[in-house]
């Protein structure tokens, strides 16, 4: 097939086509606002045309460690943000600190003082969202401008403390923010009254520690990612009392002595959950059947759940165990369930559990099951390795492992139906 004209010119000369020229400034605008500000700030050699087109990104994104030293750094910012013309509106800005090549502080080459005058600027050009990252956790210098930025309708900090906290002016409340994430390193009581303050937040990405008791209340957030990290506490109490809440992204880590904790939930309205625990001991079966309950109204579940992989695994633990249903206890009800997906080991205890839950699933639609086989390290489980083999029916492909049978519920009981008889349940369809 012979080549296009623009093809046969393109080879004849050289060069590529210039498509570039015809764009509006605009146009041209939105464009380099997708690319990374030090990206953008090269299009400047293009032509006389770019030399200062990119200082209208409506987004930029600086970040510190890209940059030979930190006078670089603050001539970058100086030219993308102080010297920016009022009328060129700055809707999105990203600091990431981490890594600069001297720690923020007056007495170095990046003062507090130079990031608060970005901060300033980018205020009056009617910033919109703001994300910073750092790993030095005293900032708490800048905290006073940043929330003085009315404007913000995204927030993300690397950290909240007790200085940060003790920070906010006591008359922000930044009505138009929607979105609020942070790694929370404080109690629960000052938290919720900052989300008191900040009433217009729909989402909220957190992560923390595990502490012994945290309560987590609201009444506007809708979607909640929360990230749990373990550690040697005892936890005593876990809450989340929020009423609209619509999604639940949760992932506990549990430390190497502690006990997954009961979470009492108040969540009325949540329609998709997904939950992903790791390091589940044998005795915590009773609190994942117990935070099932908390989600039972939901649409949309996705749960991934891992044991223990440890040293430390006690002569119990060295066999299969349940860590989906408690055994003798009620199956939670979920009526509205249309899609499921599981990812655990389908031991034969675990399969038993997971078609009972599928007995009380009267909604449902399409199911992914996926077998993760527990990668024991240190001490070795002595129980015969068969006995953590997956005992999900095979699949088309002749696998094991994994099972996805889409709208078809009939069929998956057929599956089922094969394998139940090991466990003593019948299936009915």
């Amino acid at each position: 097939m012979a080549n296009p004209p623009s093809v046969r010119r393109r080879r004849a000369d050289g060069h590529e086509p210039d498509r570039l020229s015809s764009l509006s400034d605009e146009l041209l605008i939105i464009i380099l606002s997708l690319l990374p500000t030090r990206m953008a700030a090269r299009t400047s050699v293009l032509s006389r045309r770019f030399q200062h087109l990119w200082k209208a990104s409506l987004s930029v994104d600086l970040t510190a460690n890209q940059y030979t030293n930190n006078e670089t750094f603050e001539a970058a910012a100086s030219s993308a943000i102080l010297s920016r013309e009022p009328s060129n509106s700055l809707l999105s800005l990203t600091l990431d600190l981490s890594y600069a090549l001297l720690p923020l502080t007056d007495d170095s080459n990046m003062p507090y003082t130079f990031l608060t005058s970005l901060l300033v600027k980018a205020r009056s050009l009617g910033l919109r969202h703001l994300t910073i990252r750092s790993n030095f956790w005293d900032f708490h210098p800048i905290i006073p401008t940043i929330f003085s930025i009315d404007s913000l309708e995204s927030l993300h900090l690397p950290v909240i403390n007790s200085e940060i906290l003790m920070a906010i002016p006591s008359n922000a409340t930044l009505a138009q923010l929607k979105s609020l994430s942070f790694f929370w390193a404080h109690n629960s009581v000052e938290f919720n009254q900052l989300l008191s303050k900040l009433s217009s937040v729909q989402y909220l990405g957190l992560e923390m520690y595990f502490t012994r008791s945290f309560s987590l209340s609201s009444q506007t957030i809708r979607k909640l990612e929360l990230d749990v990290l373990g550690c040697s506490k005892k936890v005593e109490f876990f809450g989340l009392s929020i009423p609209s809440l619509e999604v639940l992204v949760l992932h506990l880590e549990i430390g190497q002595c502690q006990s997954l904790p009961r979470i009492e939930g108040d969540m009325p309205f949540l329609t998709k959950a997904i939950i992903v625990l790791q390091g589940l001991h044998k005795g915590d079966v009773g609190a994942v059947d117990h935070l099932l309950n908390c989600v039972s109204n939901v649409e949309d579940l996705s749960l991934s759940l891992d044991i223990k992989e440890s040293a430390f695994v006690n002569e119990e633990e060295k066999y299969p165990f349940p860590v989906l249903l408690e055994p003798g206890k009620a199956v939670p009800d979920f009526p509205n369930l249309k899609h499921l997906d599981v990812k655990m080991c389908f031991h034969e205890p675990n399969l038993g559990s997971f078609i009972a839950l599928l007995h009380h699933s009267p909604a449902l639609e399409s199911v992914k099951l996926v077998h993760k086989v527990p990668r024991f390290t240190g001490r070795k489980r002595t129980r015969k390795k068969k006995d953590w083999v997956s005992k999900l029916p095979r699949n088309v492909n002749g696998i094991y492992n994994y099972l996805n049978l889409g709208e078809n519920k009939k069929e998956l009981l057929k599956l089922l139906d094969k394998n139940v008889p090991l466990l003593g349940v019948h299936i009915t369809s």
